[in-house]
């Protein structure tokens, strides 16, 4: 048996049907992840640039509002990733968290991966 964790999935797709109650609002379903979809490179730069300038008010907004979306839709790497950045914020950790958003990147392609494979 490991102590290793399992890495969050990318993408939990049974999170975003979930949000209606209902099974068959398939969709609703896809226009959340599509927007979801179409607004992260955003909500990512947001995050970048304002660590990039210091702003830690601007850049705990940017990650509250990624990390919030992220969670509820069911982007488990991202709401991980965004929670760790979150934290060191809340510390006023800069440091910490440019280091805790180098995973956004790879975080955000691999949703938007498994995004296009659920609208597809």
């Amino acid at each position: 048996m490991s102590d290793v964790l399992s890495p969050p999935t990318a993408f939990d797709a049974t999170a975003v049907s979930s949000l209606t109650g209902h099974d068959d609002d398939v969709q609703f379903a896809l226009d959340f992840v599509a927007r979801f979809r179409r607004l992260l490179p955003g909500r990512v730069s947001r995050i970048e640039s304002a660590m990039l300038g210091d702003d830690y008010r601007e850049a705990m907004d940017a990650v509250l509002s990624l990390r919030t979306s992220a969670c509820t839709l069911g982007a488990q790497e991202l709401c991980a990733v965004s929670t760790r950045i979150e934290e060191h914020l809340r510390v006023s950790d800069l440091a910490g968290a440019r280091v805790a958003a180098q995973g956004l990147a790879g975080a955000e392609r691999r949703a938007d991966d498994a995004f296009a494979t659920f609208l597809s």
